[in-house]
């Protein structure tokens, strides 16, 4: 049955979730070192790529997936559209078992060892039962895609479950669910990748977190997107790119075409520079890591790049972030996942506290995982370079941590200060908001005026309200690029006799004290 064919409630439910299934990961572009990795590789022979659609959902609805990783290099007859015998309306465990026959065929078809899964909505849970109940299932899969997955059910079954047995199956608290859930989540894992994707503006999916399993590596999608949209967004797409030649640079198989080299002399070529120092002034870009987050179970969120210590990083320096009063850690995300990707590891304290002490709950954290062994973080973190920001209620929380000697520098975001800005530390930016009504600039001058004793900016974001935080996404990186990476591309936007930031037409007022007005520019 196609979805056009189903009315009623069910119809606008099945649309979506047929969207769903191209759904993709969090959200980062291509880095010079990236796209080099890609040229370089374009020659290659990746694993060949099965692309799944959902429920009641067609090849064709994946065709804007599979058009572009044949534009990105892959080989059209390496990229395949599938879906099983049901159109994942029947049992997902039979459509597991199809999606077998499916790998069988292209390995036998194209003599390569292994394919890439890239799943969508209800095709993920078919996988995942391939994965786990398929014997052999798990050396013919090197990675698996989860785009906007109900791993652990969804609300929204209610209105489809007595008309397909699929979503029945993936209604919360089904048998079926709990099944494929005992043990691990991730069978095979780390010998098959595990990733998801997920959105909070996709209400098929409720809640969004159903979409992550546990030991995978859990993203959000570079902008809040809706269920249908997954299969055509280009930053969905570029997330699952960007993991795939990740994981073929760390795990090149037998697949993969050598190069093709010649005897004689070889020039010596200049290296690129290094991700961690500079990347081009692109403050507002999303950087080059990919990016996972993951909580620590004890009110920390950990947002970091998914491979720390590569792209020319040994060790990545710490932002330290606080919510608003009336906010959760949601409405930040996109924020954090754009410091990750820039290469900060971001520990995001959970709850609304007005003061530090959560923050630094999260810096305690991440010293001990860098000290202990066996942590992906072992060794990964930069302790020496820690910053903290944070909206509102949380801003003042940033003022707050900044009296702390362990934290460099810091960038409240309309910040309601609690602690005296004379406490600081390091350089702090002060952003006020022009037309904020919830905590007017004057309130956000009062710490700025205590600070004499660092080089503190007073920055008044122009037209915005309390809520303006997406605009300032390249503000806070290039600040803390400057202070925590030492990455001097930033230093003349913010000092200097000629800053860029000083008659930027973004602020309404841009007031530097003394001690930053002695800063040198660039």
């Amino acid at each position: 049955m196609s979805t056009t064919q189903v009315r009623g409630r069910g119809a606008a439910l099945l649309a979506a979730l047929t969207a769903v299934a191209a759904t993709a990961l969090t959200l980062v572009g291509l880095s010079p070192q990236a796209s080099a990795d890609l040229a370089a590789t374009t020659a290659a022979e990746h694993d060949p790529v099965i692309i799944i659609p959902g429920m009641t959902g067609t090849t064709q609805h994946m065709e804007p997936m599979r058009t572009k990783f044949v534009a990105a290099g892959w080989r059209s007859d390496r990229v395949e559209t599938w879906t099983d015998s049901t159109s994942m309306t029947g049992d997902l465990t039979r459509a597991g078992q199809e999606i077998g026959q499916k790998v069988d065929s292209v390995l036998a078809r194209t003599g390569a060892r292994k394919v890439v899964l890239v799943t969508w909505s209800a095709s993920t849970l078919a996988a995942r039962s391939y994965l786990k109940n398929v014997p052999g299932a798990q050396d013919k899969v090197s990675l698996y895609f989860s785009m906007a997955g109900p791993h652990h059910g969804t609300t929204t079954a209610s209105m489809c479950q007595y008309t397909y047995v699929s979503c029945k199956q993936f209604a919360i608290g089904s048998p079926w669910l709990a099944a494929l859930n005992a043990g691990t989540e991730v069978p095979g894992s780390p010998a098959v990748r595990y990733t998801t994707q997920r959105s909070t503006c996709d209400w098929n999916v409720n809640p969004s977190t159903s979409a992550e399993l546990a030991g995978a590596t859990n993203l959000q999608t570079p902008t809040c997107i809706g269920h249908g949209s997954f299969p055509s967004d280009t930053g969905v797409f570029t997330q699952i790119k960007n993991i795939i030649i990740d994981h073929e640079n760390q795990n090149p198989t037998t697949t993969t075409t050598p190069t093709t080299t010649t005897s004689g002399p070889t020039t010596t070529t200049v290296p690129p520079t290094s991700p961690c120092k500079s990347v081009n002034g692109q403050w507002d870009a999303p950087g080059p890591f990919a990016v996972t987050s993951a909580s620590n179970g004890r009110g920390t969120t950990v947002v970091r790049p998914v491979a720390p210590g590569t792209l020319g990083c040994t060790t990545h320096p710490v932002v330290l972030w606080n919510n608003g009063a009336r906010s959760k850690l949601d409405r930040y995300m996109p924020l954090l996942n754009h410091l990750a990707s820039h290469g900060f590891i971001v520990a995001a304290a959970e709850g609304n506290a007005g003061n530090g002490a959560p923050m630094l709950q999260g810096l305690d954290y991440l010293t001990s995982e860098n000290n202990r062994a066996g942590s992906p973080l072992h060794g990964k973190v930069d302790l020496a370079n820690v910053g903290a920001t944070g909206h509102s209620f949380g801003g003042g929380a940033a003022i707050d941590a900044g009296a702390d000697p362990r934290v460099d520098a810091i960038a409240p975001i309309y910040p309601l200060a609690t602690t005296s800005g004379s406490l600081v530390r390091g350089p702090a930016l002060f952003i006020a908001g022009q037309n904020d009504t919830i905590i007017v600039p004057i309130v956000v001058r009062t710490p700025y005026n205590q600070a004499t004793q660092v080089p503190a900016i007073f920055a008044e974001q122009r037209g915005a309200d309390h809520y303006g935080i997406p605009a300032l996404h390249g503000a806070i990186t290039s600040w803390f690029r400057l202070h925590l990476m030492h990455d001097d591309q930033a230093r003349g936007l913010y000092f200097g006799p000629d800053c860029a930031y000083c008659t930027s037409t973004f602020w309404s007022v841009f007031e530097r004290n003394a001690k930053a007005q002695a800063v040198a520019g660039p």
